[in-house]
């Protein structure tokens, strides 16, 4: 249908549409309005008429009008009714047509359903199929013995790089078949056979391997550590003969701890001997002690017969230290010294060097053989101690043997001193590096050096003890200069604190002991030497100077703090007190006098006994006024003149001024006493601070 005759149809429905609905608009309108109120409009005239006549006229023109389009548009009405049932059958057919495919799709997913759970078995025999082939396929790799392991296990030469891959998966083939045991397998039976034919001609051939290196051990000037990097480069040697033939693993470690063992033995014998034989000619021996008067190294009676004159020994390197504490610091792990370049270069060394040569030695052997023996024979804990023990236990004998002869024969203290704080540091060492320590070789080597250093300290304070002060004395002139034993206890006692200091460890109890016998007999030589001055004056000073030689000489900011350090100050201090009073005594001696007497009964409260010293406050004030400038430069010149060191001369000057300075402020103290105030004389003394700024030109500029 053309699509104008189309929207005129819907016009012409749209108008009538319209105007019925306005009819019935109207007619409901009647019904529901008042019927008297329309029989009175009805009755009311010709307008009524009038209208109903309009409306019946309008409405016959309508129908006309309505039918009339109906015939005129009875061909498209037509056409239209065919077309909607035209569309009607389509839309039949299509829904048909949906129906089928809505069943259609019920059964695909059922279909699909089937399929999901069909794929998850599938999948599931897939896997298990995989795990069996996987395990067969690992089981047969397991049990067949390939041609070319075969020709390489019977043919190829252990050195073979692989000959140890062939033996690899030899061992590995054997653990694997044990630990699974034969079971119900045909083929292990088969293959068990080859495999241990195999595993016996493995062991023959690394048993003989092994030996043979570790009886290159044996060659004289060899690097035995050249064949263990060897060794330990084909460890897994050894692990096979310890899983597939223990009995020989076991021959194979015992030959080796029996060959290292005389190997080490042999080595530290010999570099011993020849070690040792570089010790310095003129080292410490028992005539050199502290006590004992320097004498001339004598030749014997080849003395008669020579022109060449006696030599005076050289002490240096007996009681001074020098740079030999240095040994325990930075070249503790210095090189180890070659004795035959050393005596090529004709040098010698003292005892501490040669000792710490060799305990480094023995300890840089001991450390690299504990971790050999744990690595290359896979063992640990008791049994690698236990092992290890058995293989250095003769060179630790040799060493120990050979230190004990050397310490025996030593008299050189600071050398034995050094040789213990070694001991110590080798200790530490030895944790360091994580191997297990000897304490009982170490316990050996201290007790012989502390053994040897008693005995050695003990022969030096006797031998002050025992100084015979008149062959002393004839000797050379006693004077109030610091001795020369003297000078050697200062130099010792501080080379006993540079080690301790160096060492980093505290002066422990038995050194300390050992420092304090030799004080006392230094403070009783010294008590003995003073008693023979010709003054107390001189005994006082005699006594300062020695002290102040010991405590300069020790001086040091740690070394304040030790012990001998305290004693030795506490005696210096107790002699310059007493020699201030003795200085004090022939200028001001009137006056401490009275200060002492006055000072006694004011503290027991007698105040009326001083009535008795007013006449003598004349005396006393008159010497003191008459004498005070004099005895101030008297006593200047008196400290300057006694004591060597200047700066030790001129802090006791100090402090007798300063102690002369007190006693006149006690002095003026009692005179402003109650009982001696209406003296005329306590008027005169000279003040006090006149006497200071006399003093005060004698104070150091520095």
């Amino acid at each position: 249908m053309p699509r104008k005759l189309v929207n005129h149809q819907k016009s012409v429905n749209s108008d009538r549409n319209f105007t019925v609905s306005s009819l019935e608009f109207c007619l409901s309108q009647l019904r529901k309005a008042d019927s008297q109120l329309v029989k009175k409009a009805i009755a009311s005239g010709d307008g009524l008429t009038q209208s109903t006549d309009d409306v019946s006229t309008r409405l016959s023109e309508a129908h006309r009008y309505a039918v009339q389009t109906c015939i005129d548009n009875s061909e498209p009405l037509a056409e239209l009714h065919n077309q909607l049932v035209h569309c009607d059958n389509v839309f039949e057919r299509l829904q048909a047509t949906l129906n089928s495919f809505q069943d259609s799709l019920g059964t695909i997913g059922q279909d699909m359903k089937k399929l999901q759970l069909q794929s998850h078995h599938i999948h599931q025999e897939l896997e298990n199929r995989q795990k069996v082939r996987l395990e067969l396929s690992q089981f047969v790799d397991d049990i067949v013995v390939s041609q070319p392991m075969m020709k390489t296990i019977n043919e190829v030469d252990a050195n073979h790089r692989g000959f140890l891959e062939a033996l690899h998966e030899l061992h590995h083939k054997i653990t694997l078949i044990v630990q699974r045991g034969n079971g119900d397998a045909v083929a292990v039976n088969d293959t068990m056979p080859v495999l241990e034919g195999l595993k016996l001609k493995a062991v023959v051939k690394v048993r003989e391997w092994l030996l043979q290196k570790m009886y290159q051990f044996r060659k004289p000037l060899s690097n035995y550590q050249v064949f263990q990097h060897q060794l330990l480069k084909c460890r897994f040697f050894y692990e096979f003969l310890l899983h597939h033939d223990i009995i020989s693993a076991k021959e194979l470690q015992d030959e080796y701890i029996d060959i290292i063992s005389k190997m080490f033995f042999t080595y530290f014998k010999a570099y011993a001997t020849r070690l040792f034989k570089l010790s310095m000619k003129d080292v410490a021996t028992k005539d050199d002690m502290l006590g004992n008067v320097d004498t001339v190294k004598s030749g014997g009676l080849g003395g008669f017969f020579t022109s060449k004159q006696p030599v005076v020994r050289n002490k240096a390197t007996v009681f001074s230290i020098g740079q030999r504490h240095h040994i325990i610091g930075e070249e503790f792990l210095g090189a180890l010294i070659v004795p035959h370049a050393a005596t090529q270069n004709n040098q010698s060394y003292q005892f501490e060097a040669l000792f710490r040569s060799i305990q480094l030695a023995f300890v840089d052997h001991f450390s690299h053989e504990y971790l050999f023996i744990t690595d290359f024979f896979l063992v640990s804990n008791e049994e690698a101690i236990d092992l290890h023990n058995k293989a250095m236990g003769r060179a630790m004998s040799v060493v120990l043997k050979s230190c004990e002869d050397q310490i025996s024969l030593s008299w050189d203290a600071i050398s034995l001193h050094l040789c213990l704080c070694m001991c110590d540091k080798f200790t530490e060492l030895l944790k360091e590096r994580e191997v297990p320590d000897v304490p009982d070789y170490w316990i050996s080597v201290t007790g012989l050096l502390w053994t040897r250093l008693n005995m050695v300290m003990s022969a030096h304070y006797d031998s002050v003890k025992s100084v015979d002060l008149k062959k002393l004395i004839h000797s050379e002139s006693l004077d109030t200069r610091p001795h020369f034993i003297v000078r050697r206890y200062a130099e010792l006692t501080s080379a006993h604190l540079i080690i301790a200091k160096t060492s980093d460890r505290k002066m422990g109890d038995k050194m300390e002991a050992i420092l304090e016998s030799s004080e006392d007999s230094i403070e009783q030589l010294l008590t003995r030497m003073s008693a023979m001055q010709q003054t107390q004056k001189n005994k006082h000073v005699f006594l300062i100077n020695n002290y102040d030689l010991i405590l300069s000489t020790i001086d040091d900011e740690e070394t304040k703090h030790s012990k001998i350090y305290e004693i030795v100050h506490e005696l210096e201090q107790k002699s310059i007190d007493d020699f201030t009073e003795e200085v004090l005594e022939p200028h001001i001696g009137y006056m401490i006098k009275f200060v002492i007497e006055c000072e006694s009964l004011l503290n027991q409260g007698h105040t009326q006994l001083l009535v008795r010293y007013n006449d003598k406050i004349g005396t006393v004030v008159a010497n003191f006024n008459a004498k005070w400038r004099p005895a101030v430069d008297s006593i200047n010149t008196e400290c300057i003149q006694l004591f060597a060191n200047f700066s030790l001369g001129t802090n006791i000057l100090q402090t007798i001024f300063t102690k002369y300075v007190q006693y006149i402020n006690r002095f003026t103290k009692i005179l402003a006493h109650d009982v001696f105030v209406r003296n005329p004389v306590c008027s005169q003394l000279v003040n006090v601070h006149q006497v200071m700024l006399e003093i005060k030109r004698f104070k150091p500029a520095y």
